[in-house]
């Protein structure tokens, strides 16, 4: 932009951040912690692009999956050996195509113990075991933060050369990430089970749900999560086809659903919400999926309403919190990698997600 104003970076020509305050709209120069005018406080937030390594197409940081070219995109996993973490810094860094390099083993401590030299092998073993199990959770749409926050304090405590803590923190993430994996395939399942209920009941043919189930539990029996979502999916759609307006009014139950668990998190008032719910889902029982979509959006728009608000003091709750923690010297990467994504969601207009990154933040710092 010309006559000193910001570019598209967020910089003037000398290299000073430029912007507008977001309250009452005060031009700013500089780095700073509040609005000279209204007093408003501003949460650091970290808003950067990168170009998609297979078609070059620019996208947000937080994206996962190309919409050009359908690329797929993880948060790489590091090792000390100077690769990046999706959380190990001030800054993250943004997704990487799924086809990362092979990671080399931490680098040996000195007079290290016959025990920290076995563990130190089994490190990146267990990174290629982890690699595959996280993208496919990115890939399934699978809440896989919590196996990434372990990935985050491997990486933070091998760059200390404290092989058994890594290790230690990589099974973690392998654990969490299966745990979600399974859990998600077991929703699929129920999901489904529902759906040829639905069908019954609208007199359409259940069949390719019923052989749909059969195919994600032979999957699933074997151990191959993979082609259980694969056949699961497969099966969703088929079975969405044929209930029609019933999976989206559900769909939207379940939204409000979490928005009102979320919120309760947060002393909100959601009687008015829930009551819509309940007779959202009433009118579902009845077969009345028009009435249950209308219903559940409604509970939505109403408790949404009163968000901003809210997650505007939580933000500034969090700082503080951070704040705290970084002065008695405690970790605290992963608490701004957290704090830095509630606040993107919140100024993208995502009110829902940056309220699900403020119960993450809150979840994190009981464990500092």
């Amino acid at each position: 932009m010309v006559g000193g104003r910001s570019s598209d970076d967020g910089k003037n020509s000398s290299g000073e951040l430029e912007f507008d305050c977001p309250e009452c709209g005060t031009h700013i120069v500089g780095e700073v912690s509040k609005c000279p005018k209204c007093g408003v406080e501003f949460v650091i937030e970290e808003i950067s692009e990168f170009e998609c390594p297979e078609c070059g197409t620019t996208l947000p940081a937080d994206s996962t999956r190309c919409p050009k070219c359908g690329t797929g995109f993880e948060v790489e996993v590091a090792s000390e050996a100077g690769e990046a973490s999706s959380a190990g810094s001030e800054s993250a860094a943004p997704p990487v195509a799924a086809q990362a390099s092979p990671e080399e083993p931490l680098p040996a401590a000195p007079a290290e113990t016959p025990e920290e030299a076995e563990l130190r092998k089994q490190f990146p073993l267990l990174v290629e075991e982890v690699k595959p199990l996280l993208s496919l959770a990115s890939e399934y749409g699978i809440d896989a933060s919590e196996a990434r926050r372990y990935i985050d304090k491997a990486v933070r405590v091998g760059r200390q050369r404290d092989v058994v803590s890594a290790v230690r923190f990589v099974k973690e993430c392998l654990e969490s990430v299966k745990v979600a994996i399974d859990e998600r395939i077991v929703r699929d399942l129920d999901y489904l089970d529902k759906l040829a209920e639905i069908a019954k009941k609208t007199g359409s043919d259940p069949i390719v749900i019923s052989q749909a189930v059969s195919n994600v539990k032979a999957r699933k029996e074997v151990g191959d999560v993979s082609g259980a979502l694969a056949e699961a999916k497969i099966g969703r759609t088929e079975a969405e086809r044929i209930t029609g307006k019933y999976v989206e009014a559900n769909e939207i139950c379940d939204a409000l659903e979490r928005l009102i668990q979320n919120s309760e998190r947060f002393y909100i008032d959601v009687r008015d919400a829930r009551k819509l719910l309940n007779e959202a889902r009433d009118a579902g029982q009845h077969g009345d999926w028009s009435m249950m979509g209308i219903l559940a959006r409604k509970g939505r728009e109403e408790l949404a309403s009163s968000l901003p608000d809210v997650i505007k003091g939580e933000l500034k709750k969090a700082k503080g919190a951070l704040l705290d923690a970084k002065a008695e010297g405690k970790e605290v990467s992963a608490l701004v990698k957290i704090l830095k994504d509630a606040g993107v969601a919140f100024k993208r207009g995502d009110q829902e997600e940056s309220l699900e990154r403020l119960i993450e933040f809150k979840t994190e710092v009981k464990h500092l």
